[in-house]
């Protein structure tokens, strides 16, 4: 049964369908012409051992691809036989064709050597064997063993080979879909972390001073007005419960399994220094300039500056082919902070030029949020250049 379960149903309807369509045909081809494997008329009439014949011819093709090895020697021995015999040719002669053919389809390159190989050379040397007995070898009969035998089971193998190329071609591709799945999920994860690190350290921290200061306030207060004592245990309140909302959602965030620290520092501009020598120790030249006046930033400008930098450097590192470099600009301007990224290799078009890639994305949707504008592609003549203006009221 399980040799059946591999086949699907449409196979082993046309293998049925071909092995009636010969059943059907063999008895209007049996004519009485001449033999050309042996040479000479045919010399006995169709009888019931000839119908049989033709059943063991044509009915084992049905499973063929079922069983490929007995349908293939049981067909060519009735074919050996119906020729031995010197009986009228039929279609029935075409059910060997087909055996060899399965042989070289369904067996493995040295299975079907092996088998259609041999089988096809004792034909050969039978029919010589034949000819010359009496006395009438022919360039014919050599090349009708031929065609009935040889060439069908190399075109089998060639059918194999393809449907072996496909199948491998097929599986590349459903891995390389499951390696970009996988560098999907781990990206995404990558990012899931790196949110809660910084929803830890920066909002948390930031909404834990502020209570800590309506606490405070509230202790001072006691003899104020009691509307300002109610607005600050309001406050307390709400710091309390939005920190709790915030562990909450960090530890969503975490659901991934992955461990997350919460006590290394964030990284600032200030860090931008080691970042640039860390790129230039993997081989890329870098230029670092900054322009303006430095001024103190919030937590989080200083946050995404830094890793508008470090993702473009980064891609720089991937995509920009040997020999590459890059400049890093800071421009402090009167009120927003531009960060540019430029480099001048030849890996631009594996970076979406809209910013599509998964750390662009993040560094887009980091920008929006804090206000500003964000744009990434490659240059006219070549290379890729990454600008982002946040403003220092975000």
């Amino acid at each position: 049964m399980k040799a059946f379960e591999k086949l699907e149903r449409r196979q082993l309807l046309f293998d049925v369908v071909v092995a009636l369509l010969i059943l059907a045909l063999a008895p209007l081809t049996s004519v009485q012409i001449a033999d050309p494997g042996f040479g000479g008329p045919n010399l006995r009439d169709s009888d019931w051992i000839h119908a049989l014949l033709i059943v063991l011819m044509g009915a084992p093709l049905a499973l063929r691809r079922i069983y490929p090895v007995p349908v293939f020697a049981v067909v060519l021995c009735a074919w050996m036989v119906d020729r031995t015999m010197d009986y009228p040719e039929s279609m029935a002669t075409l059910g060997p064709i087909v055996a060899f053919y399965t042989i070289g389809t369904e067996m493995s390159r040295r299975r079907s050597f092996l088998i259609g190989g041999l089988s096809a050379l004792f034909i050969m040397f039978w029919t010589i064997y034949g000819s010359i007995k009496l006395e009438s070898v022919t360039a014919g009969s050599i090349a009708a063993t031929t065609i009935a035998t040889v060439t069908p089971l190399l075109i089998g193998r060639e059918m194999r080979t393809r449907r072996e190329r496909a199948e491998e071609l097929r599986r590349q591709v459903q891995n390389a879909e499951r390696d970009r799945l996988e560098s999907a999920r781990r990206a995404v994860e990558e990012e899931r972390a790196r949110i809660a690190r910084e929803l830890h350290d920066v909002v948390a921290h930031q909404m834990t001073v502020m209570t800590i200061q309506a606490e405070g306030a509230r202790r001072i207060a006691d003899g104020a007005d009691p509307r300002i004592r109610d607005a600050l245990d309001t406050i307390t309140a709400t710091g309390h419960s939005a920190l709790n909302e915030m562990r909450r959602a960090v530890g969503l965030l975490r659901e991934s399994g992955d461990e997350l620290s919460g006590l290394t520092p964030l990284p600032r501009l200030a860090d931008l220094g080691s970042l640039v020598d860390r790129v230039r120790a993997a081989g890329v030249p870098v230029t670092l300039s900054v322009e303006g006046e430095a001024r103190p930033l919030t937590d989080g400008v200083e946050l995404s500056a830094y890793r508008i930098v470090q993702e473009s450097l980064t891609n720089t590192v991937r995509h920009g082919g040997p020999g590459v470099s890059a400049t890093v600009e800071l421009a402090y301007g009167d009120d927003s902070l531009d960060v540019v990224v430029v480099d001048d290799g030849r890996g631009a078009a594996a970076i979406p030029s809209n910013g599509g890639g998964n750390g662009l994305v993040g560094i887009r949707e980091r920008v929006a949020v804090l206000g500003g504008s964000f744009e990434a592609g490659a240059k006219p003549g070549g290379g890729y250049r990454v600008h982002a203006s946040i403003p220092y009221q975000a």
